[in-house]
């Protein structure tokens, strides 16, 4: 192969010059990296706004770690590509170099930032603030312009707002992925509901999947699902610490929903009593909310089969946010004693719901972990600022006072900084409880702070929501994946849901065996008392295929279990007839 030429590399190099110099965004960008724009501080919405003439497929905007990009105008993002804004810094965010910021994207002036997304959006190892060093503070940072578009937040930090981070009132079908973020100081206005990281008032949304995130110190609703039907939930692993509203804001009617390893501290705490203003906010049967609430669909929707999970997770209030409502009785707030206590897992409606196997065998619940984790260091977010969130629920549900959360900080503190998060992130919300973990083994909880536990669950992670997503749609609670020695997992056997399920009056069960060995398959009613044995003897190699006959049994909730090699594997089956 012939060598290039002198001459040749130096034409090739002049081209590569002039075709930078002609992107109509030249003058907003200090250099670019092959299709990465590396955009000088000052000119996000230039760059963004003006990008419009040969622009690469795998275009980056890049912004320089440890500068402000203000903007005084917030652009658009184009329809026809995904808009992706990333931090120079790369490291986990919990783990920041003091002298490495994470980008701030703010607002300027009278103008409180924000970025409107009008196709896919994409930001990472950026932080978001919907306020402007002036102290104009925004009511939301992200505003959808258009239909269907799917916004992506990692390695992100946001903090304040007057109403949420991210908004899509306007349009339908906005899908929402939130992963490795943190989310602090949600608080600005003197509004109970406001305060939270997503709304969407006039529209339904098609999925809000948030994974291994933390939020501390919120005033508001955090995730706000209103009456809409959305067609998937996911919360997964993930952390809550001083969030002072209803954490999942819903009529009751979500259908696919998973609740899984997060932890709740000090959250959902607001005491509850009917306020007309907050009416389409709040149960419509007018009960307290706690962290999970399910209610019947009203005619005018489709009756679908209610699917929701709900397991290992854990709870705790500290003992001064109890009993809230006796005090605002004895204290005659609102000139009622109707007031109802907040701080509880659900309200005896959905439990009722959830207990009721019969008719609502896709409502799962499992696991409630109901302790104080041993945190590394919280800092005074259990102690002193316990009673500052306690005054403000209390005070926030007085009609007669207009209040406002407190900021939580301790870098950064003062009106100078007020665009600027606590960096590095002043808390480690790692724990020493051994007991307190997922079906794999994994701390439970936003894993990031778990740097180790972390890599090896990302080994895992597809198959781990393969089987959250699995057990949802069988009703059943989820069993381990994990790939970990110690776990001793044995590769090959599995066991399917039988099918169908509900079933009368027979249902298949299927399950594979990876070598020979005794195997067992039994079925127990739900005292534990055995039915029947379908299978006890010597099995091999193969995938078995087994009908149980419940002709002679009554309706109501069964449990088959096989045993082989020292495992046994357990599923949740419903005989209705």
């Amino acid at each position: 192969m012939k060598k290039l030429s002198l001459v040749t590399l130096v034409v090739l190099a002049m081209v590569v010059m002039l075709a930078a110099q002609e992107s109509p965004i030249s003058d907003y960008v200090e250099e670019f990296r092959g299709d990465t724009a590396v955009v000088l501080p000052e000119y996000l919405y230039e760059a963004i706004t003006y990008d419009t003439a040969n622009v690469p497929e795998g275009r980056v905007y890049l912004l320089k770690a440890g500068e402000l990009y203000e903007l005084g105008s917030n652009p658009t993002t184009k329809s026809d590509r995904h808009t992706v804004i990333v931090g120079e810094a790369t490291e986990p965010l919990y783990n920041g170099d003091p002298q490495k910021m994470f980008p701030v994207i703010c607002g300027k002036g009278g103008n409180s930032g924000g970025i409107n997304p009008g196709g896919d959006l994409t930001l990472k190892n950026v932080c978001i603030v919907p306020a402007s060093a002036e102290g104009t503070l925004g009511w939301t940072f992200f505003w959808f312009t258009q239909p269907n578009c799917r916004i992506t937040l990692e390695n992100c930090i946001a903090e304040r707002t007057r109403w949420v981070i991210i908004a899509s009132n306007a349009v339908a079908g906005t899908r929402v992925y939130i992963r490795d973020s943190y989310f602090v100081n949600l608080s600005g206005q003197e509004c109970r509901r406001n305060g939270g990281v997503y709304d969407n008032v006039d529209n339904a949304t098609d999925t809000i999947w948030v994974e291994n995130s933390t939020h501390v110190v919120a005033q508001g609703m955090m995730y706000k699902f209103r009456n809409y039907p959305i067609k998937l939930l996911m919360f997964n692993h993930n952390t809550f610490i001083n969030c002072a509203g209803i954490i999942f804001e819903t009529n009751g009617f979500q259908s696919r929903w998973v609740v899984t390893n997060n932890i709740f501290v000090n959250s959902n705490v607001q005491p509850y009593t009917y306020i007309d203003e907050d009416f389409p906010e709040v149960d419509q049967d007018k009960l307290p909310l706690g962290i999970i609430n399910v209610d019947t669909l009203p005619s005018d929707m489709d009756q679908v089969d209610r699917k929701v999970l709900v397991d290992r997770n854990l709870v705790y209030w500290d003992s001064r946010l109890l009993n809230l409502a006796q005090y605002m009785k004895d204290n005659n707030i609102n000139n009622t004693d109707e007031w109802y206590d907040q701080t509880i897992k659900m309200n005896t409606r959905t439990k009722a719901m959830f207990d009721d196997d019969n008719n609502w065998p896709y409502l799962v619940e499992g696991t409630w972990y109901e302790k104080l984790p041993n945190f590394t260091d919280p800092r005074n977010l259990l102690t002193t600022y316990v009673d500052t969130l306690r005054d403000f629920a209390i005070n926030t549900m007085d009609i007669t006072k207009a209040v406002i959360l407190p900021d939580w900080r301790l870098v950064f503190v003062g009106s100078d900084f007020y665009v600027y998060p606590d960096w590095p992130v002043p808390i480690d919300l790692s724990y020493s409880d051994d007991d307190i973990v997922d079906a794999d083994g994994y701390p439970i909880g936003d894993l990031n702070w778990f740097p180790d536990q972390k890599s090896s669950w990302l080994q895992i992670r597809d198959n781990q929501y393969e089987e959250l997503l699995a057990a949802l749609d069988e009703g059943r609670l989820p069993q381990g994946v994990g790939v970990r020695e110690e776990n001793n997992v044995l590769k090959g056997f599995k066991v399917n849901q039988n099918y169908p399920n509900p079933f009368n009056p027979t249902t298949n069960i299927t399950f594979t065996l990876p070598h020979s060995g005794k195997v067992t398959v039994k079925v127990f009613d739900m005292l534990g008392r055995e039915v029947t044995t379908l299978m006890n003897g010597e099995g091999i190699a193969k995938t078995y295929n087994i009908t149980f006959d419940g002709s002679n049994l009554a309706s109501g909730v069964y449990f088959y279990t096989v045993e082989f090699a020292g495992q046994k594997i357990t599923k949740k089956m419903v005989l209705m007839k």
